[in-house]
This record gives structure tokens, sequence and C-alpha cells, in this order.
């Protein structure tokens, strides 16, 4: 009866380089498909944060509107002068020894030399 020998690979630098570059093979594949699975959620993700900040821009201007509106309604309401002065200038009265002064939009203007 013959002792078993051990087949020995020959080279064995060579299969540890193959395994090497298999093994970093399959972690690149899982990487893939990783993130193969989840670039919809990134796009959709990158999407909906546009829309947002366009959202919160659009909310900041009405929220502008809204505080400008208020405090005109409050003018209105508890300011005498103010309701007088929006009611001359509406229909176009002035008071005695008062001068109005109103710029021209339709005039182009003039450059200073």
């Amino acid at each position: 009866m013959q002792p078993i020998r051990s087949k020995r690979r020959k080279n064995p630098e060579v299969w540890h380089s193959v395994n090497r570059f298999l093994i970093v093979l399959i972690f690149a594949g899982g990487a893939a498909i990783a993130l193969a699975a989840f670039y919809p959620e990134i796009r959709r993700h990158k999407s909906l944060s546009m829309q947002l900040a366009e959202e919160q821009a659009t909310l900041t201007a009405e929220q502008l509107t809204k505080a400008r509106r208020e405090r005109e309604v409050h003018l209105l309401k508890n300011d005498k002068e103010y309701v007088e002065i929006i009611a001359r200038d509406r229909i176009g009265v002035m008071k005695e020894g008062e001068t109005i002064f109103r710029p021209d939009s339709s005039a182009p203007a003039q450059s200073r030399n």
C-alpha cells in the first residue's frame, strides 16, 4: 500500500492572488447589487428634498404676504390717519397746503452726468 500523498498546488502564489481577486469581485458585485436596489430611493429622496425646498420658499413668501396684510388690516381698524391717507390717495384729494409727489413709472429714468 502506498502512502497518501497530498497533492500540492503548483505556484501557490498564483492561486492566492486568484482567491483575492475573486473575493474582491464578490464584494464589488454585492455593492453593485446594493446600489442597484437603493438607487431609485436615492433619486426619489433627492427629488423630494428639492420639492421640500421649493415648498418652504413658497411658504416663507406666503407668510410674508400674510404678515403684510395683517398689518394693513390692523392699521385700517385702529389708525384713523392711515385710513384717511388711503382714502385721499384713492380718490385723489389732498389737504390744504399739502404737496403730493407721485413718481411717473411710465417715464424712463434719466441718467445723471
